[in-house]
């Protein structure tokens, strides 16, 4: 992509992480902390490829000219997230809808920010329209500890769930916390959702997800059952489904 961008002349923008941060020793993070990160450990990948890839975007600055634009993005949630795609977010909402135990990994006094992705988006579209080619922190400085934030689901959702603490992820930071200034200064840029507002907003959506699924295994069951005792109808629904155009009658 930086191969491409220096042939056409294009500016481009660089996905990166708080996890460049690591397990910080400097709270709240700026962008001028370089990071205290286990290069070996289990989320070193990760970590690690995030900051190559901003060391990647420099060096095509400056020996390439490439107009680059990093943002060092929080926590992030909303509408759409996929159920499954194993954040703390999505995971204690469906835990909580479900009336599971919402699961904490460790002690649950490590510190997390969450930002709404309305706010993100807005950030992102600042950093592209502006003229700074430094390294931006887009995140909410809103920080709460990982069993309040369960508290605060479990209050919104209205849900019964326990907490149930398991055992303390490896390497997993202790707090995280963005800096804004940079983006305050440079783009102008805050956010403007808080974490409860939406969270309420994620809330609706996973609750319409799930009623949705439940909805969807329903009709594969009473399909299957139509299918089981009269194949014939089960067939044209079939047909029909894929608009063919094939007449169940020359089928018989």
């Amino acid at each position: 992509m930086l191969g491409l961008a220096r042939r056409v002349k294009a500016r481009i923008l660089l996905a990166s992480t708080s996890e460049v941060y690591g397990d910080p020793e400097v709270h709240p993070q700026p962008e001028s902390y370089w990071g205290h990160v286990n290069p070996i450990g289990p989320r070193s990948c990760y970590d690690e490829g995030k900051r190559v890839a901003e060391s990647l975007m420099v060096a095509y600055q400056k020996q390439e000219n490439v107009t680059i634009r990093i943002a060092r993005i929080f926590n992030t949630f909303g509408p759409r997230m996929h159920m499954n795609d194993g954040r703390v977010v999505s995971n204690f909402i469906i835990q909580a809808l479900q009336g599971k135990p919402i699961t904490i990994y460790g002690s649950g006094n490590q510190t997390r920010s969450f930002q709404y992705v309305s706010d993100l988006v807005d950030g992102l579209i600042a950093l592209m329209n502006s003229d700074t080619s430094l390294p931006v922190n887009i995140g909410n400085p809103e920080e709460h500890t990982i069993f309040n934030f369960a508290q605060i689901i479990q209050e919104l959702v209205g849900s019964g769930s326990k907490v149930e603490n398991l055992a303390k992820a490896t390497d997993d930071p202790q707090q995280r916390k963005p800096d804004i200034s940079r983006a305050a200064e440079l783009l102008h840029w805050k956010p403007k959702v808080s974490m409860r507002d939406g969270l309420k907003k994620t809330i609706d959506y996973f609750r319409d997800e799930i009623e949705q699924e439940r909805r969807l295994r329903y009709l594969k069951v009473v399909e299957a059952t139509a299918c089981t005792t009269i194949p014939k109808k089960c067939l044209q629904n079939k047909l029909q489904s894929t608009k063919t155009r094939y007449n169940i009658e020359t089928l018989q």
